[in-house]
């Protein structure tokens, strides 16, 4: 039997291989050396590196080029390579905030950013997959760091909690996952997503119910990713207890990676496993838009309240997920940038005023701050306002483009409530900005400095800023990069 040598494009690899070899090196330079500062430039860099490459590869695919690897089954399409960007971002803005922030706290340890080169290069290889196996590999790639930077904490109760809630919780989610697999592959015979899309199709196909009972089961365990309800329940107490740093990275990188995939399933896959599939991600999209809004209404902690903010914004995006063979994957892409830069930035915010605990993030020690820290209190606005979704903001214009995607795709009462749901959301947004600017301080505010934490914030506010009243920008800036590397 002749030997077949697996189909590996090197350049298609390019953006992943710079990450997995930056990690490897830092991890090496820690045995060494123990200095977080130099592993942080490190990170940056091969963070910068892996953009210009991904640049490179989405100019190639704009200009009609598709470049692959393993057989169609690792993609370097527009899609894959413009939610890479948004996991670079994150994870840029994640390592900035992380770097005072682990001096404070006491938990310099250099292996930290490893971890997150790590779970950041998993995230790329969960929106390239275009294979269910490609796929699992790269969620446990993600998921086995982000289980440990949970519990990065390792003195304190509450991260450790963390730490053991998320990765029990997150097996369990993955046992769907595979589960789910393992049914889509014994009802077609097949990994790969055009495969599987032909077997359902073949003529008497007969598995039918299988296949929608596979699919049915990705999106409990991808659901739990994106904190979709029934599935978020670990989402409140692991963004509280994890350090605020990761729980800023897992906000966005992980939610980025988890509706890149699925974004593709349901693009490729849903449409032909029948009705009950597509009405499955319906309710999980309602219920989440009421569950998080609703329960958000209720907290007094910032960090808390910014969970539950997270799981009503998992049921906007999901609304794009609908509409992922329409307009669906051009809005996700839009919004997941403008969701990556106001939230990474309003917890950026909330390192500065927490103790190295991570405590004092209460409603109450906002009051006030407007005078006592200007800066901070301007910028937590412009976050709190976007992701209340206020017209001149980021996301105002998110909102807009996934409303607008879910109607043309005929989905006009959950956009009906996804509509009511924001401005319910507006009161728990609204509130910390009240008492930012119309309370007298109750506490003395933390005089916390960190030069990188502000240059985090400064990026996040101008890009959030910049978006909302120049929408296009962020694809004219790839167009840019398109026109300096043609010059090359």
């Amino acid at each position: 039997m002749p030997l077949v040598l697996p189909d590996i494009d090197w350049l298609t690899l390019a953006p992943l291989l710079v990450l997995l070899s930056t990690a490897s090196l830092a991890a090496l330079y820690a045995l060494y050396n123990r200095s977080s500062k130099a592993v942080a430039l490190l990170a940056l860099l091969g963070l910068a590196v892996a953009a210009i490459f991904n640049l490179q590869l989405f100019v190639a695919s704009r200009a009609g080029e598709l470049r692959s690897s393993f057989g169609l089954r690792y993609l370097a399409d527009q899609g894959a390579l413009a939610f890479n960007f948004v996991i670079l971002l994150g994870a840029a803005l994640a390592i900035l905030i992380s770097y005072d922030y682990l001096k404070r706290a006491e938990l310099e340890q250099p292996e930290y950013y490893p971890l997150m080169l790590l779970s950041a290069s998993g995230a790329m290889v969960m929106a390239a997959a275009g294979d269910l196996i490609i796929l699992l590999l790269g969620l446990e790639i993600m998921s086995l760091a982000v289980y440990v930077l949970s519990a990065w904490r390792q003195q304190a109760r509450e991260s450790a909690e963390a730490g053991m809630k998320y990765f029990l919780l997150g097996a369990f989610a993955s046992a769907f996952l595979i589960y789910g697999i393992a049914l889509i592959y014994g009802a077609t015979g097949f990994f790969s997503y055009p495969q599987i899309v032909a077997g359902l199709l073949a003529e008497g196909f007969e598995q039918i119910f299988l296949a929608t009972l596979g699919g049915i089961m990705i999106l409990a365990g991808l659901g739990f990713k994106v904190a979709l309800v029934p599935f978020h329940q670990w989402a409140p107490d692991v963004y509280t207890g994890a350090p605020t740093p990761v729980t800023a990275f897992m906000s966005v990188v992980v939610k980025t990676a988890a509706f890149a995939a699925l974004l593709r399933i349901f693009a490729f896959i849903y449409p032909e496993l029948g009705v009950l599939a597509v009405q499955s991600l319906v309710v999980l999209i309602a219920l989440t838009l009421i569950v998080g809004n609703f329960t958000a209404l209720v907290q007094r902690g910032i960090k808390r309240m910014l969970a539950y903010s997270a799981v009503a914004h998992a049921g906007y995006l999901a609304l794009a997920v609908l509409a992922a063979g329409n307009l669906g994957m051009r809005a996700a892409i839009w919004y997941l940038t403008a969701y990556t830069l106001m939230n990474a930035g309003a917890f950026a915010v909330l390192t500065l005023l927490s103790d190295r605990n991570d405590h004092g993030d209460d409603l109450e020690r906002f009051a006030g701050l407007a005078r006592s820290r200007p800066y901070l209190a301007a910028a937590m606005t412009v976050f709190l306002l976007s992701l209340a979704g206020i017209p001149l903001l980021a996301g105002f214009v998110g909102k807009i483009l996934v409303f607008s995607a879910a109607i043309e795709a005929g989905y006009v009462s959950l956009t009906v409530i996804a509509i009511i749901t924001s401005v319910v959301a507006m009161v728990y947004y609204l509130r910390p900005v009240m008492y930012m600017y119309f309370r007298e301080p109750e506490y003395e505010p933390l005089q916390t400095n960190s030069r990188s934490t502000h240059i985090a914030i400064g990026i996040a506010v101008f890009g959030t800023v910049l978006l909302g009243i120049f929408p296009g920008w962020w694809y004219s800036l790839l167009d840019l990069g398109q026109s300096l590397l043609a010059g090359l």
